[in-house]
């Protein structure tokens, strides 16, 4: 059994004051109920655990107890900068420790849109046709088909969505792009809004990967995307009085599809995956349109891991507990460095 140093961001008390900062930029980050399920669940596979939040001091911690940790299990978002889930990796490979997930430039891949739809379309791989904009003055050259969505290009969790980010015209367009752009500081990517159905890929392992079953978020509103509702107790909603956004959106897994649109789904994430290099776990977004032709979203390397979210819930559906997904990502990590034989 092994010395495993969980790494993580957790949201504190103090982030709800921060009230120059959007509500949702804590959307990342993790409940100490996150953490502490995590460390339970590696627990229960007979490893020993040492807690590091990803801060500031995180390299020193690293640094000062390499000697006694066999392994990383990164759950980490990063506190900043445009690469800033890779933070955690590079300190790892700095100091020669193993460390679960894909590395920096996978993450730093993933977390920009673009760069990831960019590699997707090399390899052939469906994905919405985008545009990054840093200011609105470039919106006049508009060469892709309403309805688009607005997104933030370098963020995950749906931080900046909400149901007016998909638009039907080039004047909401333009409001949308400037307040994502005046609001969050930060580059803007619009795509063609794929109408159809949603679905969510989790994988697990590497040569190949696992796909776990598929689930479909339903979509019950007049606009089909997710928001970003916050975990308790961390309302930062209430904090700040502010109204809580209704998510109209329910989740179903197993997904009621047929096999051969499954097997098409699951081929496309697999080859997703690999194109940009992911490792041990992932989660992948797929939209369809209108002729059930499949779009790949975005990947999430880094998903949220709590045993209520999603990932978790897929593999549930499955016959996994989350103490076995989460020694099973372990697992594949020291399968990769040739520390263990996967179990």
């Amino acid at each position: 059994m092994a010395n495993v140093a969980l790494l993580y961001n957790l949201i504190h008390e103090e982030h709800m004051e921060k009230s120059d900062k959007p509500i949702d930029f804590i959307a990342e980050y993790d409940t100490h109920e996150t953490v502490d399920a995590v460390k339970t669940a590696l627990e229960a596979g007979g490893h020993d655990v040492i807690l590091i939040e990803a801060d500031e001091n995180a390299y020193y911690h690293l640094h000062r107890q390499r000697n006694s940790i066999d392994m990383v299990f990164n759950i980490a978002e990063g506190i900043g900068g445009e690469s800033r889930e890779s933070e955690v990796p590079v300190m790892c490979e700095m100091l020669g420790i193993p460390y679960t997930g894909s590395g920096p430039l996978t993450l730093a891949l993933c977390l920009d849109k673009a760069r990831t739809k960019e590699i997707l379309m090399y390899h052939q791989i469906p994905t919405p046709r985008f545009r990054i904009y840093h200011n609105t003055a470039a919106l006049t050259d508009m060469p892709l088909e309403f309805p688009l969505i607005v997104k933030l290009a370098a963020e995950g969790s749906s931080m900046g969505l909400t149901y007016d980010s998909v638009v039907d015209n080039y004047t909401d367009l333009k409001v949308q792009v400037n307040l994502l752009l005046e609001k969050y500081k930060r580059p803007v990517i619009v795509e063609e809004f794929i109408e159809g159905r949603e679905f969510g890929i989790p994988l697990i392992g590497n040569d190949p990967p696992i796909t776990l079953p598929i689930m479909e978020f339903i979509f019950h509103g007049k606009k089909s995307i997710s928001l970003f509702i916050p975990d308790k107790p961390f309302d930062i909603y209430k904090k700040r009085n502010q109204a809580l956004p209704q998510n109209e959106v329910t989740n179903e897994c197993p997904a009621n599809i047929s096999e051969s649109l499954k097997e098409k789904l699951n081929t496309l994430a697999v080859k997703a995956y690999k194109a940009l290099g992911c490792k041990d776990w992932c989660r992948l977004e797929i939209r369809l349109n209108k002729n059930e032709d499949p779009y790949v979203i975005e990947l999430n390397p880094i998903a949220g891991i709590d045993p209520s979210y999603r990932f978790a819930r897929s593999a549930e559906a499955g016959g996994m507990s989350f103490d076995t997904l989460i020694n099973k990502i372990l697992d594949y990590a020291q399968e990769r460095y040739g520390m263990t034989a996967k179990a």
